[in-house]
This record gives structure tokens, C-alpha cells and sequence, in this order.
């Protein structure tokens, strides 16, 4: 990142309503996406960790298969929008513009505006089997979610990612005004660990085909939800073996669908 021309935005803004009260607003800014030189995408987002969505965004569109393809990353501040010049490395470079895609700036429906079915629904290598993680442990997880949301506790209206180890504990937490744009924070910042962690994928927002196609893309098989999935979430979540689990609030875990029977200890 080129510090000298880089100005960060704020992620959020005092605001005073018609009445007189002063209230706190999440920002939200374009960002526009160059590879190599060729505009790619312009995405509605928070103006924090920015570097991780970059390479979560990448990889789950299926771009690079790796934070490594990424060779150079820069960002430059223009008014009040930011851009992100990417340099990939060769052998993600030509196969992107056989399938570069337009996309729409927005924060909502990842998939809305392809060109084709194909493209909508791709085929995918499937996930490994992976035991369902003990539910009972799942059950104390939303206790644990305020303090790892600050934006959303001074703003609200933003959607969170969190990366919870097998024991139910939370290592990392990414907010955004977009529901998959926190998943993309959330897998650049695994992506990008020396080490890359095991665990489960815990998101605030409601659960739809394109959030499993990036875990799938990812290579994370469990998924759990703080709203229910819709059926062709559900679906695809069965046929490609991603453990889905949704969350409801003061009831009990409710498996959508499971690659093993038996339960992590």
C-alpha cells in the first residue's frame, strides 16, 4: 500500500437528525477495483480492512487462488471514493479476462447482473467431509458477538463476519456494510495468516447461494448463521458438503445440512 497517497476514511459520522439529536452513521464508500491495469469492479463499502477484502474479494470470485497471486496492491484516495490497484501475477491474469465479468457497484446480491446461468451457478470441486462441530457448544456463541463488533455497536445497520475454533471460541471478527463483503474481510484475513487457522465461519446476515459458493471457494466447510438460509442455500450447501447451521435466537441449533453424522468432542 502506497502510504504517501493513501488518506483513510473515517468509518463512521456524527450526524444531527432534523431533531436536534446527534447520532453516529457507518460510512460507506465506492471502491473501485483495477487488475492489472483494467477496471474490474467498483464495490459499496466500509473503508476498513480494506487489504483483507481485497484479497477475500479476489479469491471468491475466483480470481487467485492464493494471497500470493496478489503481487502488488495500492490504494489512492479521490474525493470522497478510493481505488485499489492490483497487480496479479501471470498466471491468474489471463484466465480473469477470459471471464471478466461487469460488475455493478452495490452492497446487496453478489450474483444479480451475471451474464449467464453458468457464470451464476457455477460447478465447484466439492469440500472434504468434515464432522459437525458439538451444537451444544454453538448454542453460548451470541454472547460472545458484541464485543467484536464496535462499528455495529456505535452505527448499527452493519453485517459481521466471525472465525470461531472448534471449542467455540472467536479469533477474529470483520464488519462491513455489505453481508459479503464481511465474509470477503473475514477470508482475506485467514487467507493472509502465516498460518492459515481452522474453524468455523459464523456470519450475522441471512444465509444465500452466493455466501456458500464463497465458502466453498474458500475451502471452509462449516457455516454458521444468525438467520435462516434459503432453500437454494440449502440445496447447495448439500450438494457441495458444507456443513450448514443456523443459529436461532434463544432456540436451538438447527442443521440444514451436514457432510458427516458424527460431531467434533
Amino acid at each position: 500500500m502506497d502510504d504517501a497517497r493513501f488518506e483513510p476514511l473515517p468509518p463512521s459520522h456524527g450526524v444531527r437528525t432534523l431533531a436536534g439529536t446527534e447520532h453516529t452513521l457507518a460510512n460507506e464508500v465506492p471502491l473501485a477495483i483495477t487488475i492489472n491495469g483494467v477496471n474490474h469492479a467498483v464495490m459499496m463499502v466500509s473503508p476498513v480492512q480494506l487489504d483483507a477484502f481485497i484479497t477475500g474479494f479476489l479469491l471468491s470470485e475466483g480470481i487467485i487462488a492464493h494471497h500470493r497471486d496478489i503481487h502488488d496492491l495500492e490504494f489512492s484516495r479521490e474525493h470522497n471514493a478510493l481505488i485499489a490497484a492490483v497487480t496479479l501475477a501471470n498466471r491468474c491474469h489471463q484466465p480473469w479476462l477470459q471471464q471478466k465479468r461487469s460488475l455493478a457497484g452495490r452492497s446487496g446480491c453478489g450474483i444479480c447482473g451475471l451474464e449467464s446461468l453458468q457464470a451464476a451457478l457455477p460447478e465447484l470441486p466439492g469440500l472434504p467431509e468434515t464432522p459437525l462441530p458439538d451444537t451444544h457448544m454453538l448454542a453460548g456463541l451470541r454472547d460472545q458477538l458484541r464485543p467484536w463488533q464496535p462499528l455495529n455497536r456505535d452505527c448499527g445497520a452493519l453485517h459481521a463476519a466471525f472465525f470461531v475454533d472448534y471449542q467455540g471460541n472467536i479469533h477474529h471478527a470483520s464488519e462491513d456494510v455489505g453481508r459479503h463483503n464481511a465474509l470477503d474481510k473475514l477470508l482475506g484475513w485467514q487467507h493472509q495468516q502465516s498460518e492459515r487457522p481452522e474453524g468455523m465461519v459464523l456470519l450475522t446476515s441471512r444465509c444465500s447461494i452466493e455466501l456458500v459458493q464463497k465458502m466453498v471457494r474458500s475451502h471452509n466447510p462449516t457455516l454458521l448463521t444468525l438467520s435462516a438460509p434459503t432453500q437454494l442455500a440449502v440445496e447447495q450447501a448439500r450438494h457441495y458438503r458444507l456443513n450448514l447451521i443456523h443459529l436461532p435466537y434463544q432456540q436451538s441449533p438447527r442443521v440444514y445440512a451436514a457432510s458427516a453424522h458424527s460431531q467434533l468432542k
